[in-house]
């Protein structure tokens, strides 16, 4: 029987992901109708489930989530995202979703963050890998570790700080929000001082 993909992810509990990558891999065959959309025969499905165990998640099947604020930063973001590659594959870990994105560690609606919260909750990944930790968020680092850690995923921060007290990280928490919101206010400041003088200039 052929299935849609959101009735396959509905019947068998598999993500877009773990699809896909059987695709890549030419484990599964997906069958186009008419108007060019996928659909997946279930026996083949069923079958992958029952004896791939070379797909099963394990504790090597990780995220990788590298960050920067600004475009100005692009340059840094991809070294970042090199360096996880590089430190992954020497710790033998298996990238499943490798995500990088350009925004702010305040911002509550990161999507490539969103994604591995939902491919950690669907049990794609085991560990998420990060170069520091205020690459995943700028507050409340703890917070997401800790929810994490309950859907059954950690996270591995490659370059520790070590010696912090609770009271230090709090510091540097809020420090790190007043410099942001400071950055935020001249910022726009500047931006109407420049409209401010482009006008007169037109007048």
């Amino acid at each position: 029987m052929l299935l849609r993909q959101s009735e396959v992810e509905r019947a068998y509990r598999l993500s877009k992901t773990t699809l896909h990558r059987w695709l890549k891999d030419g484990k599964l065959t997906d069958h186009r109708t008419i108007g060019g959309h996928r659909r997946y025969d279930s026996a083949e499905i069923e079958a992958l489930l029952s004896v791939s165990d070379g797909d099963t998640v394990t504790e090597k099947d990780v995220a990788t989530y590298a960050r920067v604020s600004t475009q100005k930063q692009a340059e840094n973001l991809t070294r970042q995202h090199e360096r996880l590659v590089e430190a992954c594959g020497e710790r033998g870990y298996r990238i499943v979703l490798d995500c990088s994105e350009i925004a702010s560690g305040l911002n509550d609606n990161r999507r490539q963050f969103f994604k591995i919260i939902d491919a950690a909750c669907k049990g794609e990944v085991k560990k998420v890998v990060v170069e520091h930790r205020d690459r995943l968020t700028r507050f409340g680092f703890r917070t997401i570790e800790r929810f994490l850690k309950g859907v059954g995923c950690t996270v591995e921060v490659l370059e520790q700080v070590e010696g912090k007290s609770e009271h230090e990280e709090l510091v540097e928490d809020i420090l790190t929000i007043i410099v942001s919101f400071s950055s935020r206010i001249y910022g726009a400041r500047g931006g109407r001082k420049r409209k401010e003088n482009s006008d007169a200039e037109s007048a």
